[in-house]
């Protein structure tokens, strides 16, 4: 945040450099919508089934109600600042779930080739998009 110290407004995007392959369209959607809302995300639909977890085994979760995160996440400046200067929570994952205590997050579609790259098996599968391109 100190680089933005100068700037009094604006929207501020935060993006992981694990995801490479974020498209112009996840990007300028993701800024719109956070211009409009005050914060949003991409997300996508899980194509996986989803169980939790309890002490008698597992169940089955309704996938239709879930949403992978994904970034970029953007925010309006003040809001993301403000944000910043809560306590820290375990809960904080992400910079949404610091933002969704002050306000609520806007979902914007995602993109499945956004994917990120954390393990051998998502480096294949990059350079196979990035081959098909």
């Amino acid at each position: 945040m100190k680089h933005l110290a100068t700037y009094t407004e604006g929207i501020v995007a935060v993006h992981d450099g694990v995801r490479p392959l974020v498209s112009a369209a996840v990007i300028e959607n993701t800024y719109a919508a956070a211009a409009e809302h005050g914060a949003a995300i991409a997300a996508v639909v899980p194509k996986d089934s989803v169980r939790g977890l309890s002490k008698e085994g597992s169940y089955a979760i309704d996938r239709s109600r879930l949403r992978l995160v994904q970034t970029p996440q953007c925010f309006d400046l003040e809001l993301l600042r403000r944000a910043y200067r809560l306590p820290e929570l375990p809960t904080f994952t992400d910079d949404a779930s610091v933002v969704e205590d002050l306000h609520p997050i806007h979902l914007v579609e995602g993109d499945y080739r956004n994917l990120k790259i954390t393990t051998p098996e998502d480096m294949l599968l990059a350079e196979a998009i990035l081959r098909s391109r």
